[in-house]
């Protein structure tokens, strides 16, 4: 937390001087006597200890006066806020290896309930697209701020033959804003030479056996300035029926999943069960589309001051009662 006006914290160092004042009215000797009827009765009351909550009321109103104190410096704090620019592209393996049963209740299903997640935990201007790949790559849906569209989308994926991880990667990121190629074959750059902020979340549950090499594709995102964060999905011992036959390995290739985060500056991520796949999507979801920037929340903590203040009134009241 920081202060636009941190000079204004200097009155804060009237509270100790309140805090000797308040304890110097306690402790004073008594200056006059007066004669009581009932000596049982006062040396009864003179037994009983001293309680802390009569100290309460001073402490929630020197804790108000903190804070209002506090709220004049008008303090700033980071928050997250919708982040328009940032447009994100999802990027699925749907191949047959995707019909293993070692994620509940299959990766296919885990995989697309964790994206309607993550879509759905993305402010509402946010820039969301989908592609899916098997064999090759298709761009299910462009980038765009419907929501519901790529919603739809994602409940109508199929499996097919094939990996084309690389493919997959290169869909994605020809489909972001001025990353696509031009008419001479080059992506395209803006005319002030930067691009707006993109970023690519690729899930594959295999290894690459189609098309471009997935490296490649990345140093193509990295040039690009686009982020890609990866995530293997399944266990080492995931099968998949085939033909009737069961048996056949499931595995995907953390190594080529890692190198494309790293030659991209993202991040990857090993999902061994449904929770945690719903994990990272959630992870992703609070960082990507966000920004976290500095807001002043003097009326936060003023609005804080006021309660305390209520509370100390409150309590003063009540403890007053009671004494009667």
């Amino acid at each position: 937390m920081s202060f636009l006006w941190p000079w204004a914290l200097l009155a804060l160092l009237a509270v100790p001087l309140l805090v000797w004042v308040y304890r110097r009215g306690l402790g004073g000797p008594a200056h006059s006597a007066a004669l009581h009827p009932d000596l049982r009765l006062l040396a009864q009351a003179s037994r009983q200890p001293r309680s802390l909550r009569r100290h309460l009321p001073a402490g929630l109103y020197l804790a108000a006066l903190a804070l209002g104190l506090i709220a004049l410096a008008r303090p700033t704090a980071p928050l997250p806020l919708p982040d328009n620019r940032t447009t994100i592209m999802l990027s699925l393996d749907v191949s047959q290896s995707m019909d293993a049963d070692d994620i509940a209740p299959n990766r296919i299903q885990a995989a697309q309930e964790a994206a309607r997640r993550f879509v759905r935990s993305l402010p509402d201007g946010a820039r969301v697209g989908l592609a899916s790949f098997a064999g090759y790559a298709v761009l299910n849906t462009p980038p765009t701020t419907e929501h519901q569209r790529v919603l739809d989308a994602i409940d109508q994926l199929n499996l097919g033959r094939g990996t084309a991880i690389g493919a997959g990667l290169l869909t994605a990121l020809q489909a972001l804003p001025e990353r696509g190629p031009s008419q001479t074959g080059t992506s395209t750059a803006p005319a002030g030479g930067k691009r707006p902020p993109a970023a690519i979340v690729l899930l594959s549950d295999g290894r690459n056996n189609r098309g471009i090499d997935p490296l490649q594709a990345a140093a193509q995102a990295r040039d690009l300035d686009v982020k890609v964060y990866t995530v293997g999905l399944g266990t080492e011992g995931g099968q998949m029926t085939l033909g009737g036959y069961r048996g056949f390995n499931a595995g995907f290739d953390a190594e080529t999943l890692t190198g494309i985060a790293t030659t991209t500056h993202g991040k990857y991520y090993a999902a061994g069960s449904a929770g945690q796949l719903n994990s990272i999507y959630r992870s992703l979801g609070r960082s990507l589309g966000w920004t976290v920037q500095p807001r002043e929340v003097s009326g936060f903590v003023a609005a804080l001051a006021g309660l305390l203040l209520l509370a100390s009134l409150a309590s003063s009241e009540l403890y007053t009662r009671r004494m009667l």
